[in-house]
């Protein structure tokens, strides 16, 4: 009897601990270094444009080795990781500076860990923090990406 109630302990706390494993899993870490990687292209959303109050400025992509060979390919591997970092715009003397950082949107792909959006696990930081952002969620993210229906999920292209 004390054999099979410590089994069933260790089955209950074996289940919650895997639980918490797999909520952990699905996070996506902040990319340190990311500015390190490959420049894949850079945008620019001016003051004419209709969003540019909550999205204008500067907009750089950056991948790792993993993600570069997939621009080139259209074929991202396991372990591909994209970086687009957005910075706010500034007019001084008729020259557009960067200005602080609005947010910067990472995407992972490991099929295992984010199998329910597309093999890609998504995340926004906020600013220049490791704060993740409330919103987009990962699946908000996943939904407008799959609508759009590019190669990997990922929009963007690389310009060498």
């Amino acid at each position: 009897m004390k054999l099979a109630f410590a089994l069933l302990i260790l089955a209950v706390s074996g289940s919650a601990l895997a639980t918490q494993r797999s909520g952990t899993d699905a996070v996506v870490a902040y990319p340190e270094g990311y500015r390190n990687w490959t420049h894949v292209k850079s945008g620019v959303i001016g003051p004419a444009h209709k969003s540019f109050a909550i999205s204008g400025g500067f907009q750089h992509i950056y991948a790792n080795a993993e993600g570069t060979a997939g621009y080139r390919s259209r074929v991202f591997p396991e372990g591909s990781i994209v970086a687009f970092d957005w910075l706010e715009m500034r007019e001084e003397a008729g020259a557009f500076i960067e200005g602080p950082r609005r947010q910067v949107d990472v995407m992972v792909k490991d099929s295992k860990r984010f199998a329910s959006t597309g093999g890609w696990g998504f995340q926004r930081f906020v600013k220049d923090t490791r704060e993740h952002a409330a919103a987009p969620t990962p699946e908000q993210c996943f939904a407008c990406h799959n609508n759009l229906k590019k190669d990997g999920l990922i929009l963007s292209n690389y310009r060498p």
